[in-house]
């Protein structure tokens, strides 16, 4: 009798938690079920191995989807090539065509400032094609950068779940696709064209991002320490707190491109994969979100959709 006892005071006693952001998808005439991993991509692969849920459902799985096979360098060669090809200025101009003296004093001030580098030197004058736009991104990498300082749980110290999850895959000779292509030379053609039938908007935006450069290094700021506490929930689990975040609810609004568009797209590849094979798919978490992510696309086309429970 104390031995009953004892058990089902044990039982009692089991605490249920979700898995880090894992989701079964079952139904809607789909043999075997198929799972999804949303991914923080600052976060580094190695904690898998300490997630036996998700162990489990890779073994069940004989394919896996990706945003891009970023293990391949020639894949990832060929993507860096085009997205040059995209940013760069007509054949024979740089970035000192389209800005004006007072334009490029500014930027060789918060250059100095920055890089301590003369943007102005003759070695500048002759490599630096780009459009305005790569100079704000290059200025928030670097301040991005060093913000990560602060943040030493964001720092990789080791490979990045979705290329570890893909290796894995390759490992254990599972089928490997892709849900976004490399854009066409076409495409890329009319990209470059788009852009700079908006150069003057470009200088604009780059001119703005200069003159309150101090208010863009406090937004970056807030935005890691958004990022940190995105980790923090997949490490505990917690998607309803990511979900609901003012943060990636904002990020998701203002950039429809990015996920609405883009999730919009992969629905059908996620519908043909799982109709082939269980599938494991792994992509940003960002994009599982809202009433045009993947897990609620998924729910209206009638697909099951639930996170998996872990027991502490």
């Amino acid at each position: 009798m104390k031995r009953i006892i004892l058990t089902l005071t044990l039982a009692l006693a089991t605490v249920y938690a979700n898995a880090q952001f894992l989701f079964r998808i079952s139904g809607n005439k789909v043999k075997e079920p198929s799972y999804i991993l949303g991914s923080v991509h600052t976060l580094p692969g190695s904690m898998l191995d300490s997630i036996p849920e998700f162990l489990e459902a890779e073994a069940k799985c004989s394919q896996l989807y990706a945003e891009y096979d970023i293990s391949s360098q020639q894949a990832m060669a060929q993507a860096q090539t085009a997205g040059q090809q995209a940013i760069s200025l007509p054949d024979g101009k740089t970035i000192f065509d389209v800005l004006n003296k007072g334009q490029i004093d500014l930027l060789n001030n918060r250059f100095k400032e920055t890089f301590q580098v003369n943007f102005t030197d003759s070695v500048m004058k002759t490599v630096w094609n780009y459009q305005p736009n790569v100079l704000i991104t290059t200025f928030t990498l670097v301040f991005t950068t060093q913000e990560m300082q602060k943040h030493p749980e964001l720092g990789l110290t080791g490979t990045p779940i979705d290329i570890v999850c893909i290796n894995r895959a390759k490992e254990r000779g599972m089928t490997l696709g892709q849900l976004d292509e490399i854009q066409s030379e076409d495409k890329l053609k009319n990209m470059r064209d788009s852009l700079m039938s908006k150069i003057d908007v470009q200088v604009d935006s780059l001119m703005a991002f200069l003159n309150e450069i101090e208010h863009r290094k406090q937004m970056i700021a807030d935005e890691l320490n958004s990022v940190a506490l995105s980790g923090k929930y997949w490490k505990e689990g917690d998607y309803d707190s990511f979900a609901s975040s003012a943060y990636w609810i904002a990020q998701i609004d203002k950039q429809p491109d990015l996920f609405k568009n883009r999730n919009e797209r992969w629905l059908p590849k996620l519908q043909a994969a799982m109709n082939e094979a269980p599938t494991m798919f792994v992509f940003g978490a960002g994009h599982l979100i809202g009433d045009y992510g993947i897990l609620q696309l998924l729910r209206n086309t009638g697909y099951n959709v639930e996170q998996i429970k872990i027991m502490q």
